[in-house]
């Protein structure tokens, strides 16, 4: 039996029967169609149409991010004339500027890109070294020119490593392009993406480059962070639940205090009510509710370090802004205006929200 019959199935039979049987007919756990069910379910028991909004999909799209190209910063390489090169022989120097030259060197991926100018760095640096060890009047003179180029480097080092951040394909995915919403349980992946975002911020230092970055783990950190996409992931579900819980409160409210429970005594709709709320809202929607505040604390030290870092353009500084603050804000109070509401119905109606008996 399909999805679709499966979830045909549970909508069968009386409202109260319905209830016992929830947990056995859903095997999609997606908050999408939690949120999907619970609305349906609160329509059928008020006996009211749901909002617009539910009748197109209630998943939108995150806000487009800025195109790669107009984020990309520019970087000249480093310009060695021939007796400067002839000289640099006995250093690896030349060998690493030539590498960079070919027409291989000329179309690397910004991640290869960082990688070549971590070991620039690291062999300007054991270059100059071995020079100013050296007795010559002409190595002291190519030692000066070596440490204006290293120092030209370290910033060109931070622009590169901006470039991987903005213009890389894995992270444009992971910041605005998501495969799915959280869910209770598919979530294994998503603390190692965090830890992959965080050694992505590990590699912008410069001056703590004693060694080259390990090409093979930036290619596997990245591969983590575009399969898990978890800053979208993230953003795209508390978006959806922002939107979704708003307008189920505002559905809701006068709904609720429409229905009498004289002194504090609940009827029978009262108590199917409570029951959908604990069905859906409690068992199904919260604990994505608490995904999404633990994840955007997790996120919340890196977001800083790229907000404060001068390297990153201020287009996608400000749509980062909009989804870690705006975005989070919204979705708070959202979840707070929706349990408050149901806090309310429930006291007055002296019932509690658990589990139906």
């Amino acid at each position: 039996m399909n999805q679709r019959l499966l979830r045909g199935a549970c909508r069968i039979g009386t409202v109260s029967v319905a209830f016992l049987a929830l947990s056995g007919c859903f095997s999609d756990n997606t908050v999408k169609h939690s949120i999907e069910d619970y609305a349906e379910r609160l329509s059928r028991v008020l006996d009211t149409p749901l909002p617009p909004s539910f009748d197109d999909n209630i998943v939108r799209p995150l806000p487009t991010l800025a195109d790669s190209a107009s984020l990309r910063h520019n970087i000249e390489p480093i310009s060695i004339n021939l007796r400067e090169f002839y000289a640099l022989q006995d250093c690896e120097l030349g060998t690493v500027v030539a590498e960079r030259n070919t027409s291989l060197g000329k179309s690397q991926l910004p991640s290869q890109r960082l990688v070549h100018e971590s070991k620039l760095l690291t062999v300007l640096k054991e270059c100059e070294a071995a020079l100013q060890n050296e007795q010559s009047s002409g190595n002291e003179k190519l030692a000066v020119t070596i440490a204006s180029w290293r120092k030209q480097k370290t910033i060109d080092y931070a622009k590169t490593w901006a470039n991987l951040i903005q213009g890389s394909q894995e992270l444009r995915l992971a910041l605005n392009t998501p495969q799915r919403l959280f869910s209770v349980e598919n979530n294994k992946d998503s603390l190692s993406s965090v830890n992959a975002l965080f050694y992505l911020t590990t590699v912008n230092n410069a001056a703590n480059l004693a060694t080259p970055i390990n090409s093979s783990e930036l290619e596997n950190q990245l591969h983590i962070v575009r399969s898990g996409r978890l800053p979208a992931t993230l953003w795209q579900t508390q978006q959806t639940l922002a939107h979704t819980l708003s307008e189920l409160t505002h559905m809701l409210s006068p709904k609720l205090e429409a229905i009498s429970c004289p002194d504090g005594r609940a009827s029978d709709q009262a108590k199917i009510l409570r029951n959908v709320f604990y069905l859906f809202f409690i068992e199904k929607i919260q604990p994505v509710g608490s995904l999404v505040n633990q994840y955007h604390y997790k996120l919340s030290p890196l977001w800083e370090k790229w907000l404060n870092e001068p390297s990153l353009h201020n287009e996608l500084k400000r749509y980062i802004e909009n989804q870690t603050q705006e975005g989070f804000a919204q979705y708070s109070d959202a979840m707070k205006s929706h349990v408050s509401l149901w806090q309310q119905f429930l006291g007055r109606c002296n019932l509690s929200p658990v589990a139906p008996g």
